[in-house]
C-alpha cells in the first residue's frame, strides 16, 4: 500500500520565529495541542555511485532517532506555497547499531519497493534537534516540529531553522486551513526549498572539489 504526506514548512532562519509560531497557534480559535516532545534525530541521505535515486527523483535516508533505525524513502516534489505532497515509505532496521550496519542490512536486501539498495554512499547528514507537539483542529491531527538542525555536507557544516506542519488524520483540507491560520498569525514566510533541497544544492556546490 502507498503511503503519502502532506506538510508545509516555514522558514525559521529570522528572530524569534519559533516563539511567533508558537504564538500563533494559542490564537487560533478552537486549536488543542499536546505537550512538547524533544527528539534527537541523525539522517544520513543516500544514493548509488551513478546516482541512479537522484535521476528518479527519490530521497533515501537512513535515520537514528533514539537508537533506533530505519530507512525511508520519498520521492522528491516541489513545495508549492510551502506545501510539499510525497509518496513516503519506512523500513524498520532493528538490530542496527550504526550506520554501517544499515548500509549493510540495505545491501543484502538489495531492493526495496522499487529501489536499488546496494552500492549506496552518503551523500550528506543533518543532525536535528526537533521538539513536537500534535495540534488538534476541527477534526483534523496534525503534528508540528520545531527543528534546529545541522547540516554535514562536503566536510562543512551549516547551522539552519525551519518549522514543518504534517497531516496526521482527518480531513487534510482542515490542516491546509490551520498553514494559513498560522502563517496569518505568525507573519512568517513559507520554506522555498526543504532542508534536504538544501543540503543537495551545497552538496553541488561545494562537492568533488
Amino acid at each position: 500500500m502507498k503511503h503519502f504526506e502532506t506538510e508545509f514548512k516555514w522558514d525559521a532562519n529570522t528572530p524569534r520565529a519559533f516563539a511567533r509560531m508558537r504564538g500563533a497557534w494559542r490564537r487560533v480559535p478552537g486549536l488543542k495541542h499536546t505537550a512538547p516532545k524533544k527528539l534527537h534525530i541523525c539522517d544520513v541521505y543516500l544514493d548509488t555511485l551513478a546516482g541512479d535515486l537522484a535521476r528518479e527523483l527519490i530521497a533515501l535516508r537512513v535515520r537514528c532517532t533514539g537508537g533506533k533505525w530505519e530507512a525511508t524513502y520519498k520521492t522528491r516534489t516541489a513545495m508549492v506555497n510551502g506545501k510539499a505532497v510525497r509518496r513516503e515509505e519506512t523500513l524498520p532496521l532493528p538490530g542496527v547499531q550504526k550506520r554501517a550496519d544499515a548500509l549493510a542490512v540495505l545491501a543484502n536486501k538489495k531492493m526495496w519497493q522499487g529501489v536499488p539498495l546496494q552500492g549506496l554512499k552518503a551523500l550528506f547528514e543533518i543532525r536535528n534537534r526537533r521538539q513536537t507537539v500534535n495540534l488538534f483542529y476541527d477534526g483534523a491531527t496534525a503534528e508540528m516540529a520545531f527543528d534546529a538542525f545541522e547540516i554535514r555536507v562536503a566536510g562543512r557544516r551549516v547551522l539552519m531553522k525551519e518549522i514543518e506542519l504534517e497531516h496526521k488524520q482527518g480531513r487534510v483540507e482542515r490542516t491546509e486551513q490551520l498553514a494559513q491560520e498560522l502563517t496569518r498569525e505568525s507573519g512568517l514566510t513559507y520554506a522555498k526549498i526543504s532542508k534536504v533541497k538544501t543540503a543537495g544544492e551545497l552538496l553541488k556546490l561545494w562537492g568533488d572539489k
